[in-house]
């Protein structure tokens, strides 16, 4: 897929799944995301329980990727892969509008806030590949 493609397709989804790794162990997580283009990244606002296996995971992953595809049968689907270091964002670095932005944009699921700690990532796309297949 050309760039053009590619950030179209991005712009247009709002979920995907993020790879992680430990010692040779992967972890893949579905997640709601943003895709800013202007930035070449996707936002996260991550939620991690107690005991949180997505936070032992996130802490030793050097390079993420999140896998975003759409699949409407064998001859019709795309997938785009983008990949990167995956950063903690600040308060500062979130703004009401960035804030706005990301519910308006992403499927985020609805949980109680005192269930988990609410925490904004996100993942600066050093690569991004896409595939498209339709006949």
């Amino acid at each position: 897929m050309a760039a053009d493609e590619i950030t179209e397709f991005l712009n247009e989804q709002a979920t995907g799944v993020l790879c992680l790794s430990k010692e040779r162990r992967a972890y893949g997580i579905p997640m709601s995301f943003a895709y800013d283009a202007d930035e070449e990244r996707a936002i996260m606002d991550l939620g991690f329980a107690e005991d949180s296996k997505k936070r032992e995971f996130i802490e030793t992953t050097d390079e993420v990727c999140l896998t975003v595809y759409e699949w409407d049968g064998p001859h019709d689907w795309t997938s785009v892969v983008l990949s990167g270091s995956f950063e903690p964002l600040s308060e500062d670095e979130i703004d009401d509008d960035v804030e706005a932005w990301y519910y308006r944009v992403a499927k985020d699921i609805d949980v109680a806030a005192g269930d988990v700690d609410l925490e904004w990532y996100e993942l600066r796309a050093e690569e991004l590949s896409g595939v498209a297949l339709s006949e």
